[in-house]
């Protein structure tokens, strides 16, 4: 620990110790959570991609462990995080039918099979593994998190990944350079990127092809038509498993690996230390200003014990203070209910708002052509758009709890500033069902045998009814009007048959298109709804936590002074001085944790 940062936990010691002394034990427990934020920072780094891109064989190079499951049969499964830890281990997350986690041990040989369906989970959902190993990366406090393939609704993973974005510190995507971005790649990076902006396009796989540099152009002009200002970084695990084994660092700097590592070290790991000091300076203040007010009371009383009545009419205008403060809980919590309420029905109008306009497209589409012609395509284009706009709804309805969180926090004015929460939704998702593709045509184009038949069959008819005509004025009833007039209504029957066909294979893709669409709602709009509670209750914790506080200081503040009034004096004296240090103490760390003292944690 550098010496800035253990000065400060020196400061959160004393602080600790006076929290005890007051008997504000719900401060001093923020005050641990604060100091562990400074031992143990953690900065979580998402590596996410569409499948086979080397997302799994990047973090194995870059690690220099081999921690995630590679080759061509294989592919992650599960969400796996990779920490620190002295020595090699594992264990598997996993939740039972009441939402409760528990964890299961593992060996590191168990790590390498699929644990989707664990039998060590007995029944249980499997939500992700956790494997901790020692590496000097890790050691700084970076978690690297490994996740499945992306892209599609088919998978249950696309809505998981980005709950993980949205409560990540940076995110690195993933893909090789076979081809250049797809349009389902462009949209997941556009939404990854308005989840988290500390972004890295990572183009791996540049040993395999030698056009590389065209791809990455290419990739460049994309990003730039998109409004994005990256450039992809050509990285190659491979040559940097070679660099390894053979310590070889010209050949470690042609890998690109050392464009990832200064990136994990100047925009992670440096930006996540910022938060954190921005997070630790913001609760020293505020707990200090809890703890003055607790104790300043008190320290009036006994520096002037003639003036206690005084001072507890003052407290007296306090206590209704505090029942007006009860007031406003009532108040910030009805503006959270209501706020909830709204954004559940907005975001649910907003996801079938989308989808409509989709279906209504897919409708066009399909009546301007024979959709038994374009089916397959149709079906893996209608997934990805869907899957782009289950994404976006995802991402505005996160937009729209941050800012119900801070209108919630504007019921808070008076009583000074007022953190927001972090609406970590990194378990949403998990327990999102697959949703099959289009179902196949049932009304395939007309063959060769049954075009022939429907035409033979309009043909006889009219042949043998002008036949029939013409033998009355005495001519052979095979003769050529009556064969012209078989072929004109033998055309005739094909041609409806074949038009009747046709509006049944478009019925059929409609109907097929409306389920697709269907499914997708129910099963999305069920998570969106438990995210949606989620962020409703870690907002309620949260602000609840902070009415109850600033009550508790005031209450306290009372009984400390009636308590005061009637110490004898040796042990008022004693007191006396205890909360004079305690007073002087608590200023200086105020001023220092407002900006008054600059320091870096």
């Amino acid at each position: 620990m550098d010496p800035n940062a253990s000065k400060v936990c020196a400061i959160i010691d004393r602080l600790i110790a006076v929290g005890a002394d007051t008997g504000r034990h719900d401060l001093v427990a923020r005050l641990r959570a604060a100091r562990g934020r400074i031992t143990d920072p953690r900065a979580r780094v998402v590596v996410v991609g569409q499948l086979k891109q080397g997302k799994s064989q990047l973090i194995n190079a870059l690690l220099n462990v081999p921690v995630c499951r590679v080759g061509d049969a294989e592919t992650t499964t599960t969400i796996t995080t990779i920490g620190y830890a002295e020595q090699p281990c594992a264990e598997l997350v996993v939740a039972d039918a009441d939402g409760n986690e528990r964890t299961v041990a593992l060996t590191m040989d168990d790590i390498t099979r699929d644990l989707s369906h664990a039998p060590e989970a007995d029944g249980a959902r499997v939500l992700r593994v956790d494997i901790r190993v020692p590496s000097a990366l890790l050691r700084r406090g970076l978690v690297l998190v490994d996740t499945p393939g992306a892209g599609g609704v088919g998978t249950p993973h696309a809505a998981a990944t980005l709950g993980l974005l949205a409560a990540s510190n940076a995110i690195i995507v993933v893909s090789d350079v076979s081809q250049e971005y797809t349009a389902p790649e462009m949209t997941f990076i556009r939404q990854s990127t308005e989840l988290c902006t500390n972004a890295l396009c990572a183009a791996t796989k540049t040993d395999l092809y030698p056009m590389w540099r065209d791809v990455i152009a290419a990739d460049v002009t994309h990003l730039r038509r998109a409004g994005l200002d990256m450039a992809p970084l050509p990285v190659s695990s491979l040559l940097r498993s070679h660099a390894i084994r053979l310590d070889d660092r010209e050949l470690n700097s042609e890998s690109g690996f050392p464009g990832i590592i200064e990136f994990l070290d100047k925009e992670v790991l440096a930006d996540a230390s910022a938060e954190m000091q921005r997070f630790v300076m913001s609760e020293i203040r505020a707990i200090a200003e809890h703890l003055t007010l607790t104790i300043a009371p008190e320290l009036a009383t006994l520096r002037d014990p003639a003036a206690r009545e005084g001072i507890v009419a003052e407290l007296e205008r306090a206590r209704r203070e505090a029942k007006e403060l009860s007031a406003r809980t009532a108040l910030w919590q009805q503006v959270l209910a209501d706020g909830v309420a709204d954004l559940s029905a907005e975001s649910d109008y907003d996801l079938r708002n989308r989808t409509r306009t989709l279906v209504k497209e897919y409708e066009s589409t399909i009546d301007a052509g024979d959709p038994a012609t374009v089916w397959q395509a149709l079906g893996e284009q209608l997934e990805s758009d869907v899957a782009e706009a289950v994404g976006d709804n995802f991402i505005w309805a996160h937009e729209q709890s941050l800012a119900l969180a801070e209108r919630v926090a504007e019921t808070f004015a008076d009583t000074g500033e007022v953190a927001i929460p972090r609406l970590d939704l990194a378990s949403v998702g998990g327990g999102l069902a697959p949703v099959d593709g289009l179902s196949d045509l049932e009304q395939a184009p007309s063959g060769t045998v049954h075009k022939l038949v429907t035409g033979m069959r309009g043909s006889y008819g009219g042949m043998m009814m002008f036949g029939m005509m013409s033998t009355v004025v005495g001519m052979a009833m095979i003769n050529p009007f009556s064969i012209a007039a078989g072929v004109l209504l033998g055309r005739k029957s094909y041609k409806e048959d074949k038009e009747m066909r046709l509006a049944r294979r478009r019925a059929e893709a409609k109907a097929a298109v409306r389920k697709f669409v269907d499914d997708v709602l129910f099963e999305v709009g069920r998570e969106s709804r438990f995210r949606l509670r989620t962020a409703q209750r870690v907002l309620r914790d949260h602000f609840r936590g902070i009415a109850e506080q600033t009550a508790q200081s005031l209450s306290d503040s009372i009984k400390a002074t009636e308590e005061s009034a009637r110490a004898e004096m040796a042990s008022r004296e004693a007191r006396l001085k205890a909360l004079t240090g305690h007073e002087s103490f608590l200023s200086e760390v105020t001023t220092w944790a407002a900006g008054g003292v600059r320091e870096h944690v």
